[in-house]
């Protein structure tokens, strides 16, 4: 898509307008449950309890509120942004859906075309997502119950790195130099692990603050005009 004003009328504006009003109304939905139990049961938790509990979850992972829809952006595009953060499970089922969709297309990552393969293959991942749910939740325990505990540890312990680990070497084939310094960046994280706040900076701001002066300094990468 060459002509950016028109990819930016026909897509984006759109987009952006179902997508402001839509996180809104899931936002909302997410708490008819605990309205159903106040109006039906008069169940409601003390705003106290409710308060604390929630600035407990928030100073663990608060930094994510920032850190993901920015670090993930570049892959999931706009669309596949407001798509992601609306289902779940964004690192490790939306952002490689999202990857292996625009590597096999062969688009740029962050491109308008990019942009597009990238919600078809959310898209596609939410359908699975919801089939696999569904059996799970059907015959989940018949099914589970037939696997000896060992392999379930090991699918437990190793999925995920598995998947960060496919996602990287993609990364990897586009810009071997930009993988090298995340390379270098993750040791750091891993020395650093007990200390969490650092966790943060050298897996994340770090990189990616990095990787836009080395960009800017043409030490990697390409003006796309497609982008």
């Amino acid at each position: 898509m060459n002509n950016n004003l028109s990819f930016n009328e026909l897509w984006r504006k759109k987009v952006t307008r179902i997508g402001t009003i839509m996180i809104p109304v899931v936002m909302v939905s997410m708490f008819l449950p605990v309205i159903y139990l106040k109006l039906r049961y008069g169940v409601f938790p003390d705003w106290s309890i409710a308060l604390s509990s929630w600035a407990t979850i928030a100073a663990a992972f608060g930094a994510y509120y920032f850190i993901e829809p920015l670090s993930y952006y570049p892959i999931l595009g706009l669309t596949g942004t407001y798509m992601s953060m609306t289902a779940g499970s964004i690192s490790d089922v939306r952002v490689p859906a999202a990857s292996v969709a625009q590597e096999s297309v062969g688009v740029p990552y962050g491109s308008d075309r990019g942009s597009v393969v990238s919600t078809i293959g959310i898209a596609g991942s939410l359908f699975t997502t919801l089939t696999v749910v569904f059996i799970t939740a059907v015959f989940g325990t018949s099914i589970i119950g037939l696997f000896p505990e060992k392999l379930l540890s090991a699918v437990q312990s190793y999925t995920v790195p598995a998947v960060f680990a496919a996602v990287y070497v993609q990364f990897c084939r586009f810009e071997p130099r930009l993988s090298f310094i995340i390379l270098i960046t993750t040791v750091i994280y891993l020395l650093l692990a007990h200390i969490y706040g650092l966790m943060m900076i050298t897996a994340v701001i770090i990189p990616v603050l990095l990787s836009r002066l080395l960009y800017k300094k043409g030490f990697f990468g390409k003006q796309d005009s497609d982008s």
